[in-house]
C-alpha cells in the first residue's frame, strides 16, 4: 500500500505566514517541527532562530545555530547568531564570531516566501553577469547582508568603546550597500564624524555602481538632509583665506586659523601624524607626573593617532576585491570615479514602465513631505535660533507622527529654549508613559526638572538616563550643565569629558569645557580648548564670542572688540538670510560689544550697542546700569541718575547701581562738572574699577541650549547658564569687581539635545 507524503513546504509557509501575523510562539511550534523533518537543514535552523530572536530569546537562538556550528558555515546564521549575542549583551562574544571567519566569503542560504533556497558561494553567486563593459554585477540581496554583518560589527565596537575601529565597520557598511540607512544615522547622530568628513562620505560612496542616475539623486538628497546643519561653512581650514566677515581684520584672522592649526583635531595634518604615530612620544612624560584632566584631554587629542575618513573610505573600497583581482585606490576625483580595476555593479531588475513607477520631479516633490526632510528643516531652524518656525514645523510633523523621537528631541531643546515648562513636563510625561526604557524619556524629565530650577531631581534622571544608554552625548552636556550651574566645575567637566569622548565630531563638548575653564580663571588652558573647538567649527558664533569673552576678561579689550564685532556681523548676517530681526538671545552680545567700547573709550558707540541691547530686552537691569555708568563716564550725570533709577526699580537690591549712584548724586549735589572725568588717572581708576561689567556670554549649547541668565557675583565668580545638545546657548556672566557680592540666580536654566547633532 502506497504511503501518504507530507509536504514540508506547506509547513514553512506556515512559519512565514505566522512570523508576518506576528504569532511569533506559533511559528517557533512549527519552524522546530520543519527544523527535525529536514534534518536540520541551514534555511530551517535560521528560521526556527529567528523565531526565538523576535521572542527575545537571544541566548536560546544563539544556541540553536551554534550548537551546529552554522556561524561558521552560512552568512545568514553567522549574522543572526552575532546579533543575538549583540542584543543579550555579550559584545566579546559576539565579537568573536564576526571575527572567527571572513564574511564575504561564507555561503549565504536564502530562503523566500515561496520556500526556494539557493545556497551558494560569495565567489560563484556575487559574479552573476559580465557586461559587455566589463564590469562585474553582484547580488544585491547578498550586499544587504554583509553590509549588515558590519553595521553589527561596528555596533558590538562601538558598545565596547572601541569607536574608531566601529567608524571603520560603518564606513564599510555603507560602501557595500548605500542604502544601510542605520549606518550613516550611526554615524551622523552620535557626531563621530567632523561635518566635513561627513560630506566626504557622501561623495565618496559608490551611488553610480549601485544605483540609477535618478536613485542616486534621490539617495543624496536624502542623505544631505541627514548631515551637520549648525556649520557656516565646512571645508578644510587652509581654504579659508579670507576672513568670514569683511569687517574683521585680516590679520586678526590669520592669527585665528594659524593657531586652529596647532591643534590637532585640525585634520589637514592628521595624515602625516598618524603614519608617524608610535607608542613613543608617550615615554617622553614623566610617570611620576600628575596631569589635570583637562591637560588629559588636549594631551590625548595631541598623541593619539586620530580616525581618518580617507583611510576607512580606502579601505572600504578594497572590500571583494578578490573577486575580480582588480587593484583598488580612492581616485581623487571623488565621488563616483570606480573603486576597482573592474569596477562592481549591483545588478538590480530594470525599470518598467509599470503602474509603481513614478516621475522624477514629482517623487522630489512628495519627498518635501516626508518626515525625514521635514525634520531636517525644523533642525535648520533650531540651528539658526529661529524657534518659532521651528515649533510649527515640528506640530506638522508630530500630527503625523505623534511619537518620532528624533523630532521629539529637538521639540525638547525648543520647549527649554521657549521657557515652556507646562509643554515640557507634558512632553516629558508622554515619553515616559510610552518609553520608559528610552534615554531620552529620562533625558526630557531632567530637563524639565532643571528648568523649573530643581537641580537635584534633574541630576537624578539625566544620569538615568545616561545609565540607560552611555552613548547619548545629549544626556551627558544636559548632566555637565546641572553641575555647572551651581559652580561645581570640577563635576561638570568630567561630564564634558565624557562627553569629549562620545561627540568627536562635534565642538561643544570642547567649548563647555573651555567655559568651565575660564570660570576657574584658567585662562591659558580654557584659550587651549576654545581653538580646539574652533578647529571643527571654525566660523560657529558662539564659539567666537566665547573667544571674545575670554579676550575681554584678560583684558585684550581691543582684540575682543574686533572679535565681538566680527561675531555681530555673522549673526546679522545669519538673521538677515532667514528674514528676520535680531531677537532678544543676542541682547549679551551687543551688552558685550558696548562694554568693549566703552574700556576703548569709544562712549558714543558703547551707549549706541548698551541702546540697542535694550530694544531687544527692554526689562534688563543691567543695561540700565551700564547706559547709565557710559552715560557718567561722559558727564551726562542727570540721564545717568535716570538711568540708575530706571535699573533699581527692576532690581532694587543691586549693590553696584546703588553705589554709583550714591557717587553721582554726591557729584551733583558738589555742582562738579565730570567728578569721573576730572582727571585722566582718576577716570581710568574708575573705569577699571568699577566698570569691569562684563555681560559677557557665556554660550551653552546644543545638540541643546540654554536662555542668558544673570546673575552677580564677586570678581571670580561668574554666572552660568545650563544648556544642552543641539545648539550653543548664551551664558552671561556680571563681573562688577568688588562692587558686587554673590546673590542667587535670578532666572532658571535650560539644558536640551539633539544629535541630533544633533
Amino acid at each position: 500500500m502506497e504511503q501518504e507524503l507530507i509536504d514540508i513546504e506547506c509547513y514553512r509557509k506556515s512559519v512565514q505566514n505566522y512570523i508576518d501575523l506576528r504569532r511569533y510562539q506559533t511559528a517557533l511550534f512549527w519552524a522546530e517541527k520543519v527544523t527535525v523533518l529536514s534534518n536540520g537543514e541551514p534555511r530551517d535552523v535560521y528560521w526556527e532562530a529567528q523565531c526565538m530572536f523576535l521572542l527575545r530569546e537571544f541566548q536560546r537562538a544563539a544556541y540553536a545555530i551554534r550548537s551546529r556550528g552554522l556561524e561558521k558555515t552560512n552568512l545568514l546564521c553567522h549574522y543572526l547568531a552575532a546579533e543575538c549575542l549583540n542584543e543579550a549583551k555579550e559584545y566579546q562574544a559576539a565579537l568573536e564570531i564576526l571575527n572567527s571567519v571572513d564574511c564575504e566569503t561564507l555561503p549565504c542560504a536564502m530562503g523566500g516566501r515561496n520556500g526556494s533556497c539557493t545556497t551558494t558561494s560569495m565567489k560563484d553567486d556575487s559574479i552573476t553577469d559580465e557586461s559587455h563593459d566589463g564590469s562585474v554585477y553582484e547580488e544585491p540581496f547578498k550586499n544587504d547582508i554583509i553590509a549588515s554583518v558590519y553595521f553589527l560589527k561596528g555596533k558590538v565596537l562601538e558598545s565596547m568603546d572601541n569607536r574608531s575601529l566601529a567608524m571603520d565597520c560603518y564606513v564599510q557598511a555603507l560602501h557595500k550597500s548605500v542604502y544601510c540607512t542605520e549606518a550613516l544615522d550611526a554615524l551622523v547622530q552620535h557626531d563621530m564624524l567632523m561635518a566635513w568628513e561627513e560630506k566626504e562620505l557622501i561623495q565618496h560612496i559608490p551611488m553610480v555602481q549601485q544605483c540609477t542616475e535618478a536613485e542616486r539623486k534621490v539617495l543624496k538628497r536624502l542623505y544631505e538632509s541627514k548631515l551637520k546643519k549648525y556649520y557656516e561653512s565646512i571645508a578644510m581650514q587652509a581654504n579659508l583665506d579670507d576672513p568670514p566677515v569683511s569687517l574683521m581684520n585680516t590679520s586678526l584672522w590669520h592669527e585665528l586659523k594659524e593657531k586652529m592649526k596647532n591643534c590637532k583635531n585640525n585634520e589637514t595634518s592628521k595624515s602625516s601624524t598618524s603614519k608617524s604615530f608610535t607608542p613613543g612620544p608617550r615615554s617622553k612624560q614623566k610617570p611620576t607626573e600628575i596631569m589635570s584632566p583637562a591637560n588629559k584631554i588636549l594631551e590625548d587629542l595631541k598623541n593619539n593617532p586620530s580616525y581618518l575618513i580617507h583611510t576607512s573610505l580606502t579601505r572600504a573600497s578594497l572590500l571583494g576585491t578578490s573577486l575580480t583581482g582588480g587593484s583598488t585606490m580612492l581616485s581623487a576625483g571623488g565621488t563616483n570615479n570606480s573603486r576597482h580595476e573592474t569596477p562592481f555593479r549591483i545588478n538590480r531588475p530594470k525599470i518598467n514602465s509599470a503602474a509603481s513607477t513614478i516621475p522624477y520631479d514629482q517623487c522630489m516633490d512628495k519627498l518635501e513631505s516626508s518626515i525625514d526632510l521635514m525634520i531636517a528643516r525644523a533642525e535648520k531652524y533650531f540651528y539658526n535660533c529661529d524657534y518659532r518656525r521651528c515649533i510649527k514645523m515640528l506640530e506638522e510633523i508630530l500630527k503625523k507622527d505623534p511619537y518620532h523621537k528624533r523630532s521629539l528631541t529637538v521639540q525638547i531643546g525648543c520647549l527649554m529654549e521657549m521657557k515652556d515648562c507646562n509643554r515640557l513636563f507634558y512632553v516629558a510625561h508622554k515619553l515616559v508613559d510610552f518609553y520608559p526604557d528610552d534615554a531620552i524619556s529620562w533625558y526630557a524629565v531632567g530637563c524639565y526638572y532643571d528648568l523649573i530650577g530643581k537641580s537635584d531631581p534633574a541630576r537624578r534622571y539625566l544620569s538615568k538616563a545616561t545609565a540607560l544608554d552611555r552613548l547619548y552625548g545629549p544626556a551627558w552636556l544636559a548632566y555637565g550643565h546641572s553641575f555647572a550651574k551651581e559652580n561645581e566645575h570640577d563635576q561638570a567637566m568630567a561630564a564634558y569629558f565624557k562627553a569629549t569622548q562620545l561627540m568627536r565630531g562635534c565642538h561643544l563638548p570642547l567649548l563647555y569645557i573651555g567655559v568651565e575653564c575660564g570660570l576657574t580663571k584658567n585662562h591659558a588652558m580654557a584659550e587651549k580648548f576654545f581653538y580646539q573647538a574652533m578647529s571643527i567649527a571654525p566660523l560657529d558664533v558662539f564659539v567666537l564670542h566665547e573667544l571674545g569673552v575670554l579676550k575681554y576678561e584678560c583684558e585684550v579689550y581691543e582684540c575682543a572688540e574686533e572679535i565681538f564685532r566680527s561675531t555681530l556681523e555673522m549673526v546679522r548676517t545669519m538673521v538677515k538670510q532667514n528674514n528676520e530681526q535680531l531677537t532678544a538671545r543676542w541682547e549679551p552680545l551687543l551688552n558685550n560689544l558696548g562694554h568693549c567700547c566703552r574700556k576703548n573709550k569709544k562712549y558714543e558707540e558703547a551707549l549706541e550697542f548698551h541702546r540697542w541691547a535694550l530694544s531687544l530686552k527692554p526689562l534688563n537691569a543691567a543695561t540700565y546700569t551700564a547706559i547709565g555708568f557710559v552715560q557718567a563716564l561722559m558727564g551726562q550725570l542727570y540721564d545717568a541718575v535716570d538711568s540708575f533709577h530706571k535699573s533699581l526699580s527692576l532690581k532694587r537690591d543691586d549693590l553696584f547701581t546703588t553705589t554709583i549712584l550714591k557717587y553721582v548724586i554726591e557729584d551733583l549735589t558738589e555742582e562738579q562738572t565730570l567728578p569721573f572725568n576730572s582727571a585722566e588717572g582718576t577716570e581710568e581708576e574708575d573705569d577699571d574699577k568699577e566698570s569691569d561689567k562684563a555681560d559677557l556670554l557665556k554660550d551653552d549649547g546644543a545638540k541643546t541650549s540654554a536662555e542668558p541668565e544673570s546673575r552677580s557675583v564677586n570678581e571670580g565668580e561668574s554666572e552660568e547658564v545650563s544648556g544642552s545638545v543641539p545648539r550653543p546657548t548664551l551664558r552671561m556672566q556680571l563681573n562688577f569687581d568688588e562692587w558686587y557680592t554673590k546673590t542667587s540666580p535670578m532666572s532658571d536654566t535650560s539644558a536640551d539635545d539633539m544629535s541630533i547633532d544633533i
